[in-house]
Order: structure tokens, then C-alpha cells, then sequence
């Protein structure tokens, strides 16, 4: 696996609990879910909880990350997406728009 820069820990105004699950079935195994699970778990702390999760139903857009509690669907994640994610979303609260999953998060203007 790649060495990945690790971002800033994240700081909050307000405490905040993450749970991020990451597939680990078949299908997203095949896509290096394992490393995208590796890369999150480096940064596993107080705030950010990580666990393998059995398939999340979403194959064709694997590896699949979902992030709790405010139910955050990202698709096609690889472990270069992981410091941003965790940056961005989980220390500013802000998603990163471009690995939403179009699913569950459709883009502006759409369903």
C-alpha cells in the first residue's frame, strides 16, 4: 500500500462521532476496498470510528463508504480519496462532492 500524507486531524466547534463503514465484500474487495479500509483506520480516534461492513448493496459502484450518523453514501472510493474525506467532510463537516454517490445524493437541480 502507498504511503498516504496525513491531513490535519480533524478539529470540531462542536464534539462530533463518526462511523465510517467501508464494504468489504467481493465486489469491492476487487477494487481495493481493503486498502480504502487500511487508509481509514489510520486515522480511527475519539471522533472517528472505522469498521468493515458486510456488502452495503451498492456493488457496481464500489468500494462504498458510508458514513454515520448523518447516513453519507461515497461510491468508487480509493485510498487516495481518504485524507480529504477526512479533512473536508469529517473535520469541516463539509462532503466531498465528487465522490458522492449519485444515488443516494443526486446532484443539484435533480430528483
Amino acid at each position: 500500500m502507498e504511503n498516504l500524507p496525513l491531513p490535519t486531524p480533524p478539529t470540531l466547534s462542536t464534539p462530533q462521532r463518526w462511523l465510517v463503514q467501508v464494504c468489504q465484500n467481493r465486489t469491492c474487495l476487487r477494487h481495493r476496498a481493503d486498502a480504502v479500509l487500511a487508509a481509514f483506520q489510520q486515522y480511527q480516534s475519539d471522533q472517528i470510528g472505522v469498521a468493515e461492513s458486510e456488502c452495503l448493496g451498492q456493488c457496481s459502484a464500489g468500494p462504498t463508504v458510508r458514513v454515520l450518523p448523518e447516513d453519507t453514501w461515497y461510491c468508487r472510493v480509493k485510498p487516495a480519496d481518504v485524507p480529504r474525506i477526512v479533512d473536508q467532510h469529517l473535520g469541516q463537516g463539509q462532503p466531498v462532492k465528487e465522490c458522492l454517490h449519485p444515488r443516494f445524493h443526486p446532484p443539484s437541480g435533480e430528483g
